[in-house]
This record gives C-alpha cells, structure tokens and sequence, in this order.
C-alpha cells in the first residue's frame, strides 16, 4: 500500500531471490508516478531491459512514465562510478525533484566497489541525506540460502527504519509466500546534514 513507506525514511526489502523485491520497488515507484511523483531506480545486478521487460510481464504499465521521465532505471556500471560518484548522482535526481530513490541491490553495490573500505558510513550518510530531504529510500537486498538478517553484509539497523522482509514457506505440502514489516521506534537517526 503506498502508505506503508513514510517520506523521509530508508526501507531494506530483503529475502531470497524470486521473492518480489525488485517488483516491490517497482511497484511503489509506479504508485509515485500515478501520483505524479519522479522515482530513480539505480540496477546493479539486472540489466535495464530484462527489468523493464519483467515489469510489463507482471503488468506493469511504466512506459508513458518512462517516457516522461517520472520513473527513471539506470543501470550501474561500477566500472565507471566511484561511491562519491554514484551518491552525486543520486543527489542530482533529487536536487531535480525525485521522491523515491530505490538501489537495486546492496549486494551488487557493495561487490561492485569491493576495495572501498568506508562503503557501509557512506551509504548510512547517503541515506540520512535523503531522509532529510523528505525522499523515500528503497534498498533492496537478496539473502542467499536460509542466511538470516544477522549475516547479512551491513548492518541493517544502522541502514534503515523499516525492514521489509519477503520469503517462502511450506504449509500443508504447498509452497506459498510470507512478508513481514518491522519499523524502528519513532526515535530518528542522527547524522551529517547534507
């Protein structure tokens, strides 16, 4: 529902691959631009197209947003862009008016700049800058295996003030799919104005 994720907040979507959590941050993009609100969606492990042809498999109607500008993907090459290189750009797009920034995933932002020793403080910094922008942050991060939220890559709880949790379970010989929201207390984060 688009009030599930309040302006000004980072949202992790994690869980296994196949879950939906690209399409989550899809999804609520294109609820934005049916409202008339731009959304970057910065791809790391998922070429623009094969996204984009995904999307309209699923029903997904984003080309007039597209087209418009209201939604735009970019596909990252980590070859070409530092950290500091990347957060310009998203900073740019909000300077121009963007509302929902979504990274997609963590895990291919965080493999693509592997010699970067301060990556998690910069995106904690990142995120803090959009928050106090009032922009909604989508990161979205895939777990491998039954790995749980304690081995994942950055620390979640210093990351975001809700995590989105999807998965598979088993009940009665069928597989079917579980979400689970947990927000943090109302208590803010605290960090470097941008």
């Amino acid at each position: 529902s688009s009030d599930l994720l309040d302006r000004g907040t980072t949202t992790l979507v994690i869980g296994p691959v196949g879950t939906g959590k690209s399409t989550l941050a899809l999804q609520y993009a294109a609820q934005m631009a049916d409202q008339g609100e731009r959304s970057m969606i910065f791809t790391f492990d998922e070429a623009r197209s094969v996204m984009l042809s995904r999307a309209k498999a699923l029903g997904f109607k984003l080309e007039n947003a597209i087209e418009s500008g209201t939604i735009t993907v970019q596909q990252v090459d980590p070859a070409e862009l530092s950290p500091g290189e990347f957060a310009v750009r998203i900073l740019r797009g909000v300077e121009a008016g963007c509302k929902l920034i979504a990274i997609d995933s963590l895990n291919g932002y965080l493999n693509a700049m592997p010699g970067e020793k301060y990556l998690n403080n910069q995106l904690h910094e990142l995120c803090t800058c959009l928050n106090q922008q009032g922009v909604v942050t989508i990161l979205v991060l895939a777990q491998h295996g039954m790995a749980d939220a304690a081995e994942a890559p950055v620390d979640l709880s210093y990351l975001s003030d809700t995590v989105v949790s999807l998965r598979y379970f088993e009940a009665y010989g069928e597989v079917k799919q579980a979400i689970a929201v947990v927000k943090r207390s109302e208590e803010r984060r605290v960090g470097k104005e941008c």
